[in-house]
Protein backbone atom coordinates (compact mmCIF):
# COMPACT_ATOMS: atom_id res chain seq x y z
CA UNK A 1 0.00 0.00 0.00
CA UNK A 2 2.64 2.43 0.87
CA UNK A 3 4.32 1.74 -2.53
CA UNK A 4 1.35 2.53 -4.48
CA UNK A 5 0.81 5.64 -2.85
CA UNK A 6 4.69 6.67 -3.02
CA UNK A 7 4.60 6.31 -6.69
CA UNK A 8 0.96 8.06 -6.93
CA UNK A 9 2.54 10.91 -5.29
CA UNK A 10 5.81 10.89 -7.63
CA UNK A 11 3.61 10.64 -10.85
CA UNK A 12 1.48 13.82 -9.23
CA UNK A 13 4.98 15.70 -8.58
CA UNK A 14 6.01 14.29 -12.48
CA UNK A 15 2.71 15.74 -14.35
CA UNK A 16 2.48 19.15 -12.14
CA UNK A 17 5.90 19.69 -12.46
CA UNK A 18 5.82 19.09 -16.27
CA UNK A 19 5.44 22.61 -17.69
CA UNK A 20 7.38 24.67 -14.96
CA UNK A 21 10.73 26.07 -15.80
CA UNK A 22 12.52 25.42 -12.21
CA UNK A 23 12.00 21.46 -13.08
CA UNK A 24 12.63 20.84 -16.39
CA UNK A 25 15.89 22.71 -17.05
CA UNK A 26 16.82 25.94 -17.87
CA UNK A 27 14.24 27.37 -20.53
CA UNK A 28 14.79 27.96 -24.31
CA UNK A 29 14.86 32.00 -23.16
CA UNK A 30 17.79 31.23 -21.37
CA UNK A 31 19.56 29.09 -24.06
CA UNK A 32 19.36 31.87 -26.40
CA UNK A 33 20.69 34.91 -24.37
CA UNK A 34 23.71 32.90 -23.59
CA UNK A 35 25.41 33.99 -26.50
CA UNK A 36 26.64 31.24 -28.15
CA UNK A 37 25.53 31.00 -32.13
CA UNK A 38 25.65 27.42 -33.70
CA UNK A 39 25.45 28.70 -37.23
CA UNK A 40 28.22 27.96 -39.01
CA UNK A 41 30.08 25.47 -36.39
CA UNK A 42 29.31 21.73 -37.01
CA UNK A 43 27.79 19.82 -34.41
CA UNK A 44 30.15 18.15 -32.56
CA UNK A 45 27.90 15.20 -31.61
CA UNK A 46 27.63 14.25 -35.04
CA UNK A 47 30.25 12.06 -36.81
CA UNK A 48 32.24 13.55 -39.65
CA UNK A 49 31.02 10.58 -42.35
CA UNK A 50 27.39 12.16 -41.86
CA UNK A 51 28.87 15.67 -42.39
CA UNK A 52 30.12 15.49 -46.10
CA UNK A 53 29.18 16.84 -48.80
CA UNK A 54 28.33 15.12 -52.60
CA UNK A 55 31.73 13.57 -53.40
CA UNK A 56 32.73 15.74 -56.64
CA UNK A 57 32.83 13.69 -59.39
CA UNK A 58 36.31 12.23 -59.85
CA UNK A 59 38.19 13.44 -63.23
CA UNK A 60 37.51 11.67 -66.02
CA UNK A 61 40.77 10.69 -67.82
CA UNK A 62 40.37 12.87 -70.74
CA UNK A 63 44.06 11.95 -72.12
CA UNK A 64 46.49 9.09 -72.08
CA UNK A 65 48.57 10.84 -69.10
CA UNK A 66 45.31 11.16 -67.42
CA UNK A 67 44.90 7.69 -66.95
CA UNK A 68 48.14 6.96 -64.70
CA UNK A 69 49.06 7.68 -61.34
CA UNK A 70 52.25 9.68 -60.85
CA UNK A 71 53.96 6.67 -59.42
CA UNK A 72 53.48 4.57 -62.43
CA UNK A 73 55.29 6.99 -64.82
CA UNK A 74 58.89 7.63 -64.75
CA UNK A 75 60.73 11.15 -66.44
CA UNK A 76 63.09 10.16 -68.40
CA UNK A 77 64.22 13.38 -70.03
CA UNK A 78 64.44 16.92 -69.81
CA UNK A 79 64.62 19.75 -72.65
CA UNK A 80 65.08 23.20 -71.11
CA UNK A 81 66.61 25.38 -73.07
CA UNK A 82 64.17 25.89 -75.16
CA UNK A 83 60.89 27.83 -74.57
CA UNK A 84 58.53 26.40 -73.39
CA UNK A 85 60.82 23.73 -71.90
CA UNK A 86 59.56 20.32 -72.31
CA UNK A 87 59.95 16.71 -70.57
CA UNK A 88 59.58 12.98 -71.77
CA UNK A 89 57.81 10.66 -69.39
CA UNK A 90 57.16 6.78 -70.04
CA UNK A 91 54.93 4.06 -68.38
CA UNK A 92 56.21 0.67 -67.75
CA UNK A 93 55.59 -0.43 -70.64
CA UNK A 94 57.97 1.89 -72.33
CA UNK A 95 55.59 4.16 -74.11
CA UNK A 96 56.45 7.78 -74.11
CA UNK A 97 54.72 11.24 -73.77
CA UNK A 98 55.57 14.51 -73.98
CA UNK A 99 54.99 17.23 -71.14
CA UNK A 100 55.01 21.04 -71.42
CA UNK A 101 53.88 23.36 -68.62
CA UNK A 102 50.22 23.17 -68.07
CA UNK A 103 49.87 19.57 -69.08
CA UNK A 104 47.49 17.55 -67.09
CA UNK A 105 48.72 14.26 -65.93
CA UNK A 106 47.65 11.91 -63.08
CA UNK A 107 43.93 10.64 -62.00
CA UNK A 108 43.90 13.20 -59.41
CA UNK A 109 43.97 16.33 -61.48
CA UNK A 110 47.76 17.22 -61.53
CA UNK A 111 49.17 19.86 -63.39
CA UNK A 112 52.67 19.97 -64.79
CA UNK A 113 53.57 23.70 -63.01
CA UNK A 114 57.05 23.85 -64.00
CA UNK A 115 60.30 21.91 -65.76
CA UNK A 116 63.09 22.14 -64.24
CA UNK A 117 67.12 21.42 -64.97
CA UNK A 118 66.29 17.70 -62.91
CA UNK A 119 62.80 17.78 -62.13
CA UNK A 120 59.02 18.53 -62.86
CA UNK A 121 56.92 20.05 -60.97
CA UNK A 122 52.98 18.87 -60.62
CA UNK A 123 50.33 20.33 -58.38
CA UNK A 124 47.25 18.65 -57.27
CA UNK A 125 44.60 19.57 -55.28
CA UNK A 126 43.38 17.03 -52.68
CA UNK A 127 39.86 17.41 -50.74
CA UNK A 128 40.03 15.96 -46.97
CA UNK A 129 37.93 14.38 -45.10
CA UNK A 130 36.22 17.61 -43.71
CA UNK A 131 36.13 19.03 -47.22
CA UNK A 132 38.65 21.26 -47.51
CA UNK A 133 41.27 21.59 -49.99
CA UNK A 134 44.83 21.22 -50.11
CA UNK A 135 47.11 21.66 -52.56
CA UNK A 136 49.84 19.45 -53.08
CA UNK A 137 53.61 19.39 -55.37
CA UNK A 138 55.16 16.52 -56.18
CA UNK A 139 58.53 16.45 -57.68
CA UNK A 140 59.54 14.02 -60.09
CA UNK A 141 63.23 13.65 -60.64
CA UNK A 142 65.13 12.25 -63.60
CA UNK A 143 65.33 8.00 -63.58
CA UNK A 144 69.18 9.00 -63.29
CA UNK A 145 69.68 11.27 -60.45
CA UNK A 146 66.37 9.53 -58.36
CA UNK A 147 69.35 7.77 -56.22
CA UNK A 148 70.82 11.49 -55.52
CA UNK A 149 67.23 12.42 -54.29
CA UNK A 150 66.63 9.78 -51.51
CA UNK A 151 66.93 10.45 -48.03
Amino acid sequence: MVRHLFSLFACLALISGFGSNEVGGPSVAAAESSGYVSEGKRDPFRPLSMMRAAKPDPVKPQTPLQRYELGQLTLVGIISRIDPPRAMVEDSAGLGFILTPGTPIGRNGGVVTDIRERGVVVEEWHTDIIGERHRKEILMVLASDESEFQP
